[in-house]
């Protein structure tokens, strides 16, 4: 059974993670185009103030920054701009590492750490290709964006998509968002970035320049890309009670059910 309330469990081709079905099953992308955005962080703010998350720490991803816009400098101050958050991967590397599958995939795109589930191993920070990953300092849980599932359940649009003042967001049906892409790149001599990358996100990306140039980072084609946890974060999953006795008892009750979910988290090809 889904620990998201109200999400039942997809029936879809095994996965080393949960997968959830919230509403159609139709899956829906966020569509960024770069030539449009001026860099107001209209839509950082707006993550902010939706998900009751303090002011500040503006330029930086963590614990209280889902959301940011690229490079790190006022309005203004930059040639082209990009954005870096969540990219809700088709195959989320993130919830493949997980120990106690508290990450879901919801068919309609987002992906989702479900917070009374994760055990704050840390895993998911270091597998994360795009690194948009913190842990909470208060509860020591892993947080990011959540794409608005929330909003989404009430036929709303993700807040910062309902926010630019420019419309430099979009989003909508997948294969809509898609050929809307498309036809943008090409208009503008541009690239589309997201769709290929890590087998595939819900975030896509018409970029003017370069992906670094945007402050993306290149990202193999490969599902589940080669993660980097380090062995003093492994070693400390395996040997200490990471999460307390029964975030341990989930993970061998995990471990012991699903033992092939083991084989990337703890040898990546």
């Amino acid at each position: 059974m889904s620990l998201l309330p109200g999400v039942a469990p997809a029936p879809v081709e095994r996965r080393p993670y949960p997968t959830a079905r919230g509403l159609d099953g139709e899956a829906r992308t966020i569509l960024f185009d770069a030539a449009k955005c001026i860099g107001c962080r209209q839509c950082v703010e707006a993550c902010k103030d939706w998900h009751d998350l303090p002011r500040g720490e503006t330029y930086r991803i963590g614990a209280t920054t889902w959301l940011t816009v690229e490079p790190p400098v006022p309005e203004g101050m930059a040639r082209i701009w990009g954005r870096n958050s969540c990219m809700h991967c088709d195959h989320p590397s993130c919830a493949a590492v997980c120990p106690v599958e508290a990450i879901t995939k919801l068919d309609e795109g987002p992906v989702v750490i479900v917070q009374s589930a994760c055990i704050g191993c840390q895993y998911c920070v270091h597998a994360c290709p795009w690194h948009v990953i913190a842990i909470n300092p208060v509860t020591g849980r892993a947080i990011k964006c959540t794409m608005c599932h929330d909003r989404l359940g009430q036929g709303a649009v993700p807040f910062c998509v309902r926010i630019c003042p420019v419309d430099a967001l979009h989003f909508g049906p997948g294969a809509e968002m898609e050929a809307r892409a498309d036809t943008l790149a090409g208009e503008g001599g541009g690239s589309v970035y997201g769709r290929r990358e890590a087998g595939g996100t819900r975030v896509l990306h018409v970029l003017v320049g370069s992906a670094a140039a945007h402050g993306l980072p290149a990202v193999g084609s490969g599902r589940y890309p080669v993660h980097r946890i380090p062995w003093s974060t492994t070693l400390r999953g395996l040997l200490t009670l990471t999460g307390g006795p029964r975030g341990k008892w989930r993970a061998i009750q995990s471990a012991w059910r699903k033992p092939w979910r083991l084989k990337y988290r703890y040898w990546p090809r």
